[in-house]
């Protein structure tokens, strides 16, 4: 049903699109936190060769900047008692809506569409204390949602890695969802977020958020930032911030696309004020495709939505929901041989006719911010997830050269299993003076409840089927072992943490930080009928100094320590609940600006990033294990933003040499030592281009260009399982055929480029190939 209602909406508005001439000018109003008008703010409006106009806010909030010249233009609105407000805007794009926001007080970030790197924005993701990226003394990076949405990305595991230095990959046993940053990989290494709060990942299994629809951007700290989110963040954390509750004006906005492999996308958002104190957001997002491999249905469905509660000028509430289910493709590799998948396999599925995988997510949360006085605001999270995953399949594969057959192992058999977490975040932030000159200092306490209940099978199975023509037979045709009671996990996190942003001159910024966090871990086994209970403490520390040149300008230097457990604390291994947390330092400088009135944004870094105590296999006997090891990193990182006329360009990249300084493995029953070998899944080089072309005023082309350099899928690092390189470039074109219906043609993997998401030596999961995905968008 729901192919043949996208289909006629599509047709039905490509029938009925008219090109409308584009009136010149910009005009809108501007409004306080609860809808009232804002009288007499400054409008300044500059770019496109117009020099820099000004005006003010009639007595109705109003403003209009007529006859501009068509083009992109740099909006700032200002007003005694609130914060700046700047965005980059199109000419005749319709009037804006401007909610400003109270000074002292934090709203939710409006990210630029026309300035990728945001680098003017405050973003929390780094700092609770709201610094922007040019003012913290760290690596920080800021992906729009409205980006994402604009070049069509289907998934946020691939919208993590627009982000400079963040490659991914999405292997089902994952839940889809594994990052890599700055030599470290996956959920133990680099900390995965939704709105700023931790989510566990029992069993390494991150599968929440995984839509774009409803995502206001992503944060991304690089480095240690485990002073914000405790434990298990070395490589750095990625937040997911999801859009909420508009008070100011209503928005509507309905996506509907169809593409190649009987892909079909449909998509609902709302927001907008009921009363003058309450406003609502509301957002579905639906897909359902055949895959380009045989068998390979997938559909997913995310659902969510929040309600905002200002109950004075300084307190609000806002109440959300965030649901998201997915029945993935059961597609888990194709063969490869000599590096490279075997000739005439790529659409092959080699699961068995009745595979299944399913995600189940749920999150509750109710956010509270007030702010009494100008100098002391309280924020405060208390929340509830529950998720629950189900596995039925065969995830391994090997050519069988001789006999030109696929040998298939490894059957999987996992069901009710579940998870929760609920827990509560909060902090008090005071503006006030440290030595007679301004400082912010923020206090907090973090706590947490993890449950984690797990039935799983003992691995096993084996079938052989020909390489070309099979019947994929069922599951129990080759296996009896089912889901059995494996164990349960419950984890108590309670945190304390404090930040400080002391201004010491007007050019030399200080920001320092400090958290200490204690795990309580007890585990039940349900087959030995043992009870094992850990305690684990754990403390970061941050210091950066960050020196103004000149407005727009900075340099900065920071030293960070943090740690990382050796196993997810929801689902650590008995024998692994006596090890220490693997601690890990880093040492970071860089330089940041914003140039030619905001056109023009660009980083670069440069760090060194060690981790010891790894779990390494004893010399003397390679069944026990020691915690010796030690794995380093060092490398650069560099954006750049540049918006010149109809032209906008966004390109970032990282280069950087990742090594086991002192590591072991058991290879053939001995204890073998890796040092010197690059860790596994670990690129040495990633970059990505983005360029938009403004053709007409309503015509926009655009190309995505993504590299991810070779990586290894092994980490002894032998030739089998090497993962090549590999370049892919989407293309798209965008018609604004009026100021709310869009029209957008996409090609993806337009060279059809044959690469691996990620793989192992015998089997690769393949990206998909060139595809076609036709789209609309409109608004009401």
């Amino acid at each position: 049903m729901i192919r043949r209602v996208s289909v006629v909406m599509c047709l039905g508005v490509l029938m009925s699109a008219v090109v409308m001439a584009q009136s010149s000018g910009l005009s809108g109003r501007v409004a306080d936190p609860q809808g009232a008008a804002v009288v007499a703010a400054v409008v300044s409006v500059s770019g496109a060769g117009a020099g820099t106009r000004t005006t003010q806010t009639a007595s109705d909030g109003t403003f209009s900047l007529p006859d501009l010249p068509a083009g992109e233009y740099q909006v700032q609105i200002e007003a005694p008692g609130f914060q700046r407000w700047t965005r980059s805007v199109r000419a005749g794009s319709g009037p804006l809506d401007v909610a400003l926001q109270v000074a002292g007080f934090t709203e939710d970030v409006v990210v630029s569409v026309d300035a990728p790197l945001n680098l003017s924005v405050p973003e929390s993701t780094a700092s609770r204390l709201n610094l922007a990226p040019i003012d913290t003394p760290a690596s920080v990076a800021i992906v729009s949602g409205d980006v994402l949405r604009d070049i069509g990305t289907p998934t946020l595991i691939v919208a993590k890695a627009l982000a400079p230095g963040i490659t991914s990959s999405a292997p089902m046993g994952s839940g889809g969802n594994v990052l890599n940053a700055r030599g470290f990989t996956g959920q133990n290494s680099v900390k995965q977020l939704f709105n700023g709060m931790e989510i566990y990942n029992a069993g390494g299994v991150v599968s929440f958020p995984f839509d774009p629809w409803n995502v206001d951007h992503i944060g991304v700290l690089y480095g240690p930032a485990s002073v914000l989110y405790g434990s298990g963040a070395i490589g750095g954390a990625v937040n997911v911030v999801a859009k909420r509750p508009n008070p100011a004006a209503r928005e509507h906005e309905i996506a509907l696309s169809a593409g190649s492999f009987s892909t079909y996308h449909a998509a609902l958002g709302a927001t907008g004020p009921v009363t003058d104190r309450v406003s609502y957001r509301f957002d579905a997002s639906k897909y359902t495709s055949d895959h380009w491999v045989d068998r390979g249905r997938s559909n997913s469905l995310a659902v969510s939505g929040s309600l905002r509660f200002d109950a004075t000028p300084t307190l609000r509430f806002t109440l959300s929901n965030d649901f998201g289910e997915q029945n993935p493709s059961t597609y888990l590799g194709t063969p490869v041989l000599n590096n490279r998948p075997v000739e005439g396999l790529r659409y092959k599925n080699y699961n068995v006719d009745d595979a299944k995988l399913n995600f189940m997510d749920n999150w509750t949360n109710v956010e509270t911010v007030w702010t009494p006085s100008s100098r002391v605001s309280i924020h405060n999270n208390t929340y509830y997830m529950y998720h629950d995953r189900f596995y039925h399949d065969v995830f391994t594969f090997a050519y069988v050269p001789a006999t030109a057959q696929v040998r298939r192992t490894q059957f999987r058999d996992i069901d009710d299993t579940w998870e929760t977490q609920y827990g509560d975040t909060g902090y008090v932030k005071y503006a006030g003076q440290l030595f007679g000159r301004p400082s912010d200092v923020l206090v907090g306490l973090d706590y947490n409840i993890n449950y984690y209940n797990r039935n799983d099978n003992i691995r096993g199975g084996t079938s052989l089927v020909d390489a070309v023509t099979f019947n994929p037979g069922y599951y129990r045709d080759f296996y009896q072992g089912l889901a059995i009671p494996f164990y349960r996990m419950d984890v108590d996190q309670v945190a304390g943490f404090v930040e400080n942003h002391l201004k010491a001159t007007e050019r030399l910024s200080l920001v320092v930080g400090a958290r200490r966090d204690h795990y309580h871990v007890n585990r039940y086994d349900h087959q030995t009928l043992a009870t094992t209970v850990s305690d684990h403490n754990a403390t970061a520390w941050n210091a950066g100094v960050i020196y103004d040149i000149f407005p727009g300008l900075s340099v900065y230097g920071q030293a960070a320590e943090a740690s990382d457990p050796v196993n997810s604390f929801s689902s650590i291994a008995a024998n692994q609940q006596g090890f220490n947390l693997s601690p890990g330092r880093q040492l970071e400088a860089g330089v940041k600006q914003v140039a030619m009135n905001n056109r023009l944004e660009w980083t670069f870094a440069t760090y060194r990033l060690v981790k010891e105590d790894l779990l390494t296999p004893a010399v003397s006997n390679p069944s026990l294990t020691e915690q010796v090891g030690q794995q380093s990193s060092r490398g650069v990182e560099a954006s750049l933003a540049l918006s010149a006329g109809p032209v906008r360009v966004n390109v970032n990249g990282t280069v950087l040499n990742a090594e086991f300084d002192e590591f072991r493995a058991v290879v053939a029953g001995a204890s073998v030592s890796l040092a010197g070998n690059v860790p596994i899944n670990v690129p040495e080089s990633s970059a990505n281009l983005m360029v938009f072309y403004d053709v007409a005023p309503q015509l926009q082309l655009r190309a995505v260009v993504r590299h991810v350099g070779r990586r290894f899928a092994d980490n002894t690092n032998v030739a089998a399982s090497l993962i090549p390189s590999f370049t892919v470039a989407d293309l798209g074109a965008r018609w604004q055929a009026t100021s709310r219906l869009s029209l957008d043609l996409r090609v993806d993997n337009a060279f059809d480029e044959i690469y691996a998401d990620s793989g192992s030596a015998t089997a690769w999961l393949l990206g998909m190939p060139r595809s076609v995905t036709l789209g609309t968008r409109i608004g009401f």
